[in-house]
């Protein structure tokens, strides 16, 4: 008697515990790129992430082919057709899981092109469009700064 009672009791709790998730409420909407932002065609691949905990901001930095292989090789050489893409995120508290931060408002996205000049010096082209809908942004300080950054960075070692 006992053995059956427990096993209801059991089978209530487990019953009465779950609930289905809202699927709608699992995506993160606040992190989603705008509809004219087409990132898949662009056919770039994660390069590197990275989080700052000052500012709490996170980011992942995807490239080209060339992009990818001048971020893997052990000294790194800029070469036209290297094509970047950087995004960033404000960080927000994960409320399904305690203590996890994941990406909240888009901040900004950034792309950078390395293009070829007739004269044999290199060039790039380089773009940074910031808020949720990614405006244009038009003033060109601190441009020289952010390339550095992007240039910089290394691929994440995966196995």
């Amino acid at each position: 008697m006992k053995l059956i009672l427990l096993f209801i009791v059991g089978a209530v709790m487990c019953l009465s515990a779950c609930k289905p998730a809202n699927s709608d409420h699992l995506i993160n909407h606040e992190a989603s790129l705008p509809q004219t932002f087409k990132l898949s065609d662009l056919h770039q691949k994660v390069i590197t992430s990275f989080i700052n905990n000052r500012q709490h901001v996170s980011g992942v930095l995807y490239g080209n082919k060339k992009a990818y292989a001048a971020a893997t090789a052990e000294k790194p050489v800029a070469i036209p057709g290297q094509a970047f893409t950087l995004l960033t995120w404000q960080q927000q508290d994960d409320e399904h899981w305690f203590g996890a931060r994941i990406p909240g408002n888009l901040l900004s996205a950034e792309t950078l092109t390395l293009t070829g000049k007739s004269d044999g010096r290199g060039g790039y082209d380089y773009q940074r469009f910031l808020g949720k809908n990614l405006t244009k942004l038009a003033d060109t300080t601190g441009n020289a700064a952010r390339i550095k950054f992007i240039l910089q960075q290394k691929a994440s070692i995966t196995p």
